[in-house]
């Protein structure tokens, strides 16, 4: 079955948060704020090689959405 928009049910159930139907992002803003202080003391964990492959992965996605 298609629906307006073309796309097809196939009795796959989707629940949606308010916010992302809003269009805002889902962001947990008490996270970030712990992550942001981590950064600021330094004791946040960067590991070069995860950091290289996220770039590598999303350029792979960005030139795929071309």
């Amino acid at each position: 079955m298609q629906d307006a928009k073309g796309a097809v049910d196939q009795g796959v159930s989707v629940q949606t948060d308010a916010r992302v139907s809003a269009g805002a992002a889902p962001v947990d803003a008490d996270r970030v704020q712990e992550i942001r202080q981590a950064l600021r003391e330094g004791s946040y964990p960067l590991v070069p090689f995860q950091i290289t492959d996220a770039i590598i992965a999303a350029r792979h996605m960005l030139s795929d959405a071309r």
